[in-house]
């Protein structure tokens, strides 16, 4: 029998939830961990039957309803929704979504506005914390923009009401406003001391200057991949900071999540910041800034003995303008009803109001890993936050992985009847072939590599389970060297490659630490490409790129990755071309381009025919020309996703009246070849038993020649084969020697045209 639950689909600050009543989660027979899990589509990283959005900012519930508390107003509980596991995490609090409490309890009449401004007291139980949200409803200021959302929505200003000490129960957890760490170095015989200051307000937070950091000499836009090399050394910090804190008794014994751990510098001269900073949560750079991390900066900010007020120019004015990865982030300080509340501003919009449907039959009959956490019994409370990659393992994804490989093992005195699983006796049963994705849920890697991996056990003897992993960070860079550095080297850790950790590798970068050369090709995949302009600035054909009186504005994400093809691409061409890096993705440039804020951007086939086919079909952009592919003799031929556009080779010979030839058409073709011939790969580690890598290239190369697997990659895959013939390794290892050659005209073109300089 179905059941009908109503909610409300937000968008709060970066993120979107869905908004429930308490009351409509209860459903008679299940958990409200079980009703979650269902409504959202979950265990599945699409959530394609389910209204999750399939990355963790769009898998999230908020549970609210009104306060019988005096002086509260709303009471709420956050929910991070699990996308490919069974699990919901109650444990924390999120301050984007957050937003969405005020406009809500406006709408649904339980707050009333004084005088055209809204003032909400919420207590979040997850953390016990009370905020205070303010909304000016008079107009003046109604809607804002914030950094990483591209629409403007309405303008919620959240405090954190006397929030220091929260953890520990005091500001400063070991009384100093400037602590002496004693961190163990890379030598565990040996140990050195840091300054830091530690602090707690909004959470636990281990602060240390960029100098500590080993970031004293890099580029802040550069910080997020430069640490990447320092990660082991800023763990150790992290991990003294909590027990100096009396968050754990030993640096072994420190949680993951709490402190984080925040690196300043000051701002640079003449900027509109006060300080730059990054915070590293979960291991990893945040991609702008905690909200609950902010407030342990901003009260830091204000006790001038702190490590962070050091670093300001002059004591803050009751804001404090925070320099992050993804832009501006302004925070304050002040008063509210004689009590001290830190906070910032965030925008919040109602996206849809909807009546959901749950349907106990089909969450019972149609997936075994949902079937099994329903047998378990178990509530939220007991529910435990997902632990860290590389050996994530929960009650509901270890029980659902029992039920998909059919193990139906008994045990005995510990132990297991059944023989110890292997991967070198000619198939996978009882294993779990885990697949490294070393960038964010939801973008075009995840969504390969997940359908690749899903598809690919089915064919490997033995049937083993499939578990994707990300671990995001510096540009791909930060999961790639975890993988290097300890994956298991049996055959059933996997790493994704892409152009995205590939270019670093070629270029020898120095925060890189795994190399191609070290690792096994299982699988390639290519993909192809286009490059369009905007109309509006003058591109109607390709003899409009040379010769211009004002450059092209060229959008870019990072020099260093995918977007180096192109700009070879644009020298060879000797295209009239500047460039703005910085973009958090293909999507933002393309829209940026819209606006008329870039002029030239290019983009890969999976997007193209969202992004680019309308607005060309409208005439506001023109599609100028294809990457091109190479064939099997390393020549540039068209793509056949695109056979109507010429390649850069040919749009050469257009413009000059001549063949291309010398240093910048090699590095054009090996680019070419490294980021899009062969732009998406598996690898092994080398040492993997041969049997094992042989088992699962044989797999592939089966798979490849699927119909009925062909069918369904068409648009995952856009028509690019998967290549994992037995010559696979040689044409890989070809396609990745760069002759030092084309390594010094890369070098000297990043430095010259962009001034930009390797690490």
């Amino acid at each position: 029998m179905k059941h009908t639950i109503k909610a409300t689909w937000m968008r709060g600050g970066t993120s979107k939830c869905w908004v429930f009543e308490r009351s409509e989660l209860d459903v008679p027979g299940f958990t409200t961990d079980e009703v979650l899990l269902r409504l959202f589509g979950s265990p599945d990283p699409r959530q394609i039957d389910g209204v999750g959005g399939g990355s963790s900012t769009t898998s999230k519930a908020v549970i609210l309803g009104p306060s019988d508390e005096p002086g509260i107003d709303v009471e709420y509980t956050f929910a991070q929704v699990g996308i490919d596991q069974a699990v919901v995490d109650w444990g924390s609090n999120c301050g984007n979504c957050s937003a969405v409490i005020a406009p809500y309890a406006l709408k649904r009449g339980w707050v009333e506005p004084e005088d055209g401004i809204l003032t909400v007291r919420i207590r979040n139980t997850n953390t016990g914390q009370i905020l205070i949200e303010r909304m000016n409803l008079d107009g003046s200021e109604a809607e804002a923009f914030i950094p990483g959302v591209p629409f403007p929505g309405q303008a919620v200003d959240i405090g954190f009401l006397d929030p220091a000490g929260a953890t520990t129960g005091a500001l400063f957890p070991d009384g100093k406003e400037l602590s002496t760490l004693s961190v163990e170095d890379e030598d565990p015989r040996t140990r050195s001391d840091i300054t830091a200051t530690l602090i707690d307000a909004g959470a636990p937070v281990v602060i240390i200057d960029a100098q500590t950091a080993g970031l004293g000499t890099a580029d802040f836009r550069q910080w997020p991949t430069a640490c990447t090399a320092e990660m082991p050394r800023l763990e150790r910090i992290r991990r003294a900071g909590a027990v100096a804190m009396g968050l754990a008794k030993t640096e072994e014994d420190a949680q993951r999540a709490i402190p984080k751990l925040a690196i300043v510098a000051p701002a640079e001269s003449g900027s509109d910041a006060d300080i730059k900073v990054m915070m590293l949560s979960m291991g990893a750079p945040h991609p702008a800034l905690a909200i609950t991390g902010s407030v342990a900066l901003t009260l830091g900010a204000h006790h001038p003995g702190t490590l962070i007020a050091q670093q300001l120019a002059s004591a803050p004015d009751g804001e404090l303008r925070l320099q992050t990865p993804a832009g501006l982030i302004t925070t304050w300080q002040r008063q509210i009803d004689g009590q001290l509340a830190v906070g910032t501003s965030r925008t919040a919009r109602e996206l849809a109001d909807a009546t959901l449907s749950f349907d106990p039959a089909g969450e019972r009959t149609e997936n075994p890993a949902v079937i099994l956490a329903q047998g378990t019994g178990l509530d939220e409370q007991q529910l435990e936050p997902d632990p860290p990659p590389h050996g994530r393992r929960t009650v509901f994804a270890s029980v659902a992985a029992f039920a998909v490989l059919g193990l139906g093992a008994t045990l005995v005195g510990g132990g297991l009847l059944n023989p110890p699983a292997t991967t070198a006796d000619g198939d996978y049963a009882g294993e779990t072939l885990e697949v490294v994705i070393p960038l964010a849920e939801g973008g075009g890697t995840d969504t390969w590599a997940r359908f690749v991996g899903q598809e690919l056990v089915h064919d490997i003897p033995g049937e083993p389970g499939f578990a994707p992993i990300n671990d995001a960070g510096g540009e791909g860079i930060t999961g790639s060297n975890r993988f290097a550095s300890s994956a298991a080297d049996d055959g059933t850790e996997l790493l994704v490659s892409t152009a995205t950790t590939v270019v670093p590798w070629v270029l020898d970068r120095h925060v890189v630490k795994y190399s191609f050369e070290d690792l096994e090709p299982v699988l390639v995949n290519g993909t192809g490409g286009v490059i369009y302009a905007r109309t509006a600035a003058g591109v109607k054909s390709t003899r409009d790129l040379i010769d211009r009186k004002k450059p092209l504005v060229f959008g870019g994400i990072s020099a260093t990755g995918l977007d180096l093809t192109t700009l070879v691409a644009f020298d060879l061409l000797e295209a009239d071309i500047t460039a703005t890096f910085g973009f958090e993705g293909r999507g933002p440039v393309n829209l940026a381009l819209q606006r008329g804020e870039v002029d030239i951007d290019y983009s890969t086939t999976s997007s193209y025919h969202s992004a680019v086919e309308p607005i060309a079909k409208e005439g506001s952009a023109t599609v100028l020309m294809s990457f091109g592919q190479l064939d099997e003799h390393g020549e540039v031929v068209r793509d056949p996703n695109f056979p109507d556009a010429p390649t850069v080779v040919e749009v050469y010979k257009d413009l000059h009246g001549k063949e291309p030839s010398g240093p910048k058409l090699e590095a054009y073709k090996t680019l070419l070849g490294l980021t899009y011939t062969y732009q998406k790969g598996l690898w092994a580690p080398k040492d993997a038993p041969e049997e094992a890598v042989d088992l699962l290239r044989d797999s592939a190369h089966e798979l490849s020649g699927d119909e009925e697997f062909n069918k369904k990659a068409a648009e995952v895959l856009g028509g690019y084969p998967i290549v994992a013939d037995e010559n696979l390794s040689q044409r890989v290892k070809d396609a990745y020697t760069v002759t030092d050659e084309t390594k010094g005209y890369v070098t000297a073109l990043l430095k010259d045209s962009y001034g930009i300089e390797l690490d």
